[in-house]
């Protein structure tokens, strides 16, 4: 299964993080993730579900404040049976006011067709809240930009954990996520299945109970090779 479900809730949600660099690096990084940070950050997830049938809309936005300034990043997705990406926005602002960076994606519209299941890969850490715990391993595959799509894969832990982050201590299912090695290299299911344990992974926590909001996050944020976080969770506002 590519294509992720979309939320059974309705209405609006934000969700307050405190954002820090990881404190051991899983991946070979090259950029330093303590040069976003003079002290804790702070990041601020939105969701809003509008509409119904096939004009339901899911829109997320994440403001993460950083040293130098904010990185801004929403993202409109159809939300009836499945959930398909239409929109994407990434904005930097510097500490002066000025955007340093700015792009905008209609995922409906481009030179190349994409497999179905593709999206953001900095959204998918905030969409898995909405798929199954059930402990089986499912696909689906990250855009980072045009020329630059990869399969990962997800599965959720069979037993809950108890964990501790700002807002108390949450049971939460924990959810591993990495990357399909037979995208740059064919190794065969033997062989991934053998180097499984040593591939770097994204790890995430959500609530065992509904409406299984994301708890903390540790991994990089974007692909391989962008600077290695943590997210967790301060507070909730409905």
């Amino acid at each position: 299964m590519h294509t992720l479900l979309p939320p059974r809730f309705e209405g609006e949600e934000r969700s307050h993080y405190v954002a820090s660099p990881r404190a051991k690096r899983a991946f070979r990084t090259v950029l330093d993730a303590q040069l976003l940070f003079r002290e804790p950050g702070q990041t601020v997830v939105e969701h809003r579900l509008t509409g119904a049938g096939s004009e339901r809309r899911l829109e997320i936005v994440s403001r993460h404040q950083l040293a130098r300034g904010t990185l801004t990043e929403s993202s409109v997705l159809e939300a009836d049976c499945v959930l398909r990406p239409l929109t994407f926005e990434r904005q930097v602002t510097m500490a002066d006011g000025t955007t340093a960076r700015h792009e905008r994606i209609d995922f409906t519209k481009g030179l190349l067709p994409f497999p179905e299941g593709t999206y953001p890969e900095v959204l998918i850490p905030f969409l898995l809240r909405f798929q199954p715990f059930d402990g089986t391993r499912r696909s689906t595959h990250a855009w980072v930009t045009d020329r630059f799509v990869a399969r990962v894969y997800y599965e959720s832990s069979r037993k809950p954990h108890r964990c501790l982050v700002p807002v108390g201590t949450v049971e939460t299912w924990e959810v591993v996520m990495y990357p399909d090695l037979s995208d740059w290299v064919k190794i065969g299911a033997i062989l991934t299945d053998l180097v499984k344990p040593l591939i770097p992974k994204y790890h995430m926590w959500f609530e065992v109970a509904a409406p299984h909001r994301l708890v903390r996050f540790e991994g990089p944020y974007g692909p391989p090779g962008a600077p290695e976080l943590v997210l967790e969770l301060s507070r909730v506002e409905r």
